[in-house]
């Protein structure tokens, strides 16, 4: 089947022709919604931000001898260290299920665009 022109720009009419029988768009409002929590996480107050900065802190005073930046309550570097990462593992799974998502779309690129 030859391209075709849609609102959007020329797409592949065979592989259009088939997300239209198989691809749900909803998937890409739940990729939205996955990158609306880990945006609210991420930079709203007591968020991942803040939480590298404390590690920072705590790291700072440990390794380089700098004065204490935060209080010595609450977790340790290392349970905040687990934290964080287990924290970034998770949106990296997130965010490779939402390439994941959106990899059915790519080959509505134009057969004279490869």
């Amino acid at each position: 089947m030859p391209d075709t022109d849609t609102p959007y720009g020329r797409v592949d009419a065979e592989a259009l022709q088939a997300l239209r029988d198989t691809f749900d768009t909803t998937t890409i409002l739940r990729v939205v919604e996955q990158l609306d929590a880990i945006r609210a996480r991420c930079c709203e107050p007591a968020g991942l931000r803040d939480d590298l900065l404390r590690l920072h802190g705590m790291a700072h005073t440990l390794i380089n001898g700098a004065a204490l930046s935060y209080p010595t309550t609450g977790p340790t570097l290392v349970d905040e260290t687990e934290a964080i990462i287990e924290e970034l593992d998770d949106w990296i799974l997130l965010l490779k299920r939402a390439v994941q998502a959106l990899r059915p779309l790519e080959p509505l690129r134009p057969r004279d665009d490869s």
